[in-house]
C-alpha cells in the first residue's frame, strides 16, 4: 500500500466555530474547502486536519469516522484492506474515495491521490 499521507477527522455541527478554533490553533486560515455533493456536508481542510462539518442527522453515519489516508491507487489498496479483513462501505462523495471499516469498528477514508496531500 502507497500511503502518500493522513489527516485526521474533527466532525462539528458548528463549522464556523471549529473552522476559527483550528485555523487559531494551527496559526493559518483553512487550505482547501468544499462540499460533499450529495451529502449536506462541508469540509475545511487544514495541515494534518480535517473538519467534517453538518447537521447532526447528516453527520451521523460517520460518527466513526477517524481519518482521510491519502494512496497512490484505490484499486490496490481496497484488496489489501479486503485481505486484512477491513469492509468496503463505498465512497463518501464523488471522485477517488473509499469508505472502509476495520474489525474494530473504526471507519477511515482512502483518497486516491497523486499529489500526497495531508
Amino acid at each position: 500500500m502507497n500511503i502518500l499521507g493522513s489527516a485526521a477527522i474533527v466532525r462539528s455541527t458548528d463549522r464556523e466555530g471549529t473552522v476559527l478554533r483550528v485555523g487559531a490553533l494551527f496559526g493559518t486560515p483553512p487550505l482547501h474547502e468544499f462540499q460533499i455533493a450529495g451529502r449536506n456536508l462541508h469540509v475545511t481542510v487544514f495541515p494534518g486536519i480535517s473538519v467534517l462539518s453538518g447537521d447532526v442527522v447528516a453527520l451521523a453515519p460517520f460518527a466513526d469516522l477517524r481519518a482521510t489516508v491519502f494512496v497512490g491507487s484505490l484499486r490496490e489498496v481496497e484488496a489489501e484492506l479486503r485481505q486484512s479483513g477491513w469492509t468496503p462501505e463505498g465512497p463518501l462523495g464523488e471522485g477517488a474515495s473509499l469508505l472502509a471499516r476495520d474489525p474494530d469498528g473504526n471507519l477511515i477514508e482512502f483518497v486516491e491521490s497523486t499529489s500526497g496531500t495531508t
